[in-house]
């Protein structure tokens, strides 16, 4: 490569780079190499505000800038879009059989049937490698979820072991890169989980001080008022404003008391007047009557007994009509 191709791919990696990164569906290269399946998040997902985007397969997210983190660089940004994701092919089910097979993470195995004297492992994980893995029938390592060392293709029949060769330790070191990536990406998924509830912390601090703020305020109110209350149940007994209430409040007292006093004299009085009257009148009718009561003449004294009621109106003033 000569050293003007070179000029020109770092120029071209330099405006690369100062351009702002905008994340879109699609195939993806991260910083450290890896390619992403990067999707929307789903709407109604916690994440989908502040992490649009998504790697389903792997529980990544990003937001609009690419970023796997709200800050600083992290080997899991998005660095490159690679193009459209490539429809997948529809995985066909497993069904384990005796045979060498390829595991998820590429590495190769030999499969064979469980021995009959490992009954504790025979009905839910009928094959092993011959030393501690096991599988269900469907190629699961566990019996639920999916795992870098799940069996997903036959490679055909296992293969007679060459005696003079050594045995090659290549299936150990791919499952150990495997395991290494599987960490890696939980320690990735773990460490964004940490940071989003660090903000959460921080959000909640920052509520948790404005709330001390405003109980402080309704505190402070709250002593201000007790304060004017105490002030106005505390008002001087030599205030002039009082002095002057308590002269008009008794004023109105001895009003009261006289006019009491008035009303019930009228009362008595007119009760005396009305039996005063009520005797008079009996005496005036007595002193009339008596003269009739010494005739000597039963007509006349029948013929006064009839006109008595009119003869007691006209001396009490009555109206004839006034009485039933």
């Amino acid at each position: 490569m000569s050293e003007d191709t070179t000029t020109s791919e770092q120029l071209a990696e330099i405006e690369r780079q100062a351009e702002p990164l905008q994340v879109r569906e699609g195939r993806w290269r991260t910083r450290n190499g890896d390619i992403r399946n990067v999707t929307p998040t789903p709407e109604g997902d916690e994440r989908e505000e502040r992490w649009p985007w998504l790697d389903a397969e792997y529980g990544q997210t990003w937001g609009h800038d690419g970023r796997y983190f709200s800050g600083g660089d992290s080997p899991l940004d998005l660095d490159t879009y690679l193009g459209p994701i490539e429809p997948q092919p529809e995985p066909q089910p497993v069904q384990v059989r005796e045979g060498r097979w390829r595991k998820r993470s590429g590495a190769e195995v030999s499969v064979s049937a469980m021995p009959t004297d490992h009954d504790h492992f025979l009905a839910a994980f009928p094959w092993w490698d011959g030393q501690e893995s096991t599988w269900t029938h469907s190629g699961h390592l566990l019996s639920g979820g999916e795992c870098p060392a799940d069996l997903v293709e036959y490679l055909g029949p296992i293969e007679p072991e060459d005696k003079t060769q050594e045995p090659q330790p290549a299936d150990t070191v791919d499952e150990l890169r495997s395991e290494i990536h599987y960490l890696q990406k939980e320690l990735g998924e773990s460490r964004q989980r940490v940071a989003r509830l660090e903000e959460l912390v921080t959000s909640l601090q920052r509520e948790l001080a404005v709330a001390k703020e405003e109980l402080k305020i309704a505190a402070a109110v709250s002593q201000q008022l007790q304060i004017e209350l105490d002030a106005a149940q505390q008002v001087p007994v030599d205030s002039p404003d009082l002095q002057q209430l308590q002269l008009r409040l008794a004023d109105m007292t001895l009003d009261r008391d006289q006019y009491k006093d008035a009303w019930n004299q009228i009362f008595a009085d007119l009760c005396t007047i009305k039996e005063t009257t009520k005797a008079e009148t009996v005496e005036a009718i007595v002193e009339w009557l008596e003269p009739v009561r010494l005739v000597d003449n039963q007509s006349l004294a029948n013929e006064t007994m009839q006109h008595l009621p009119q003869i007691m109106r006209h001396l009490t003033g009555l109206d004839s009509h006034a009485i039933d």
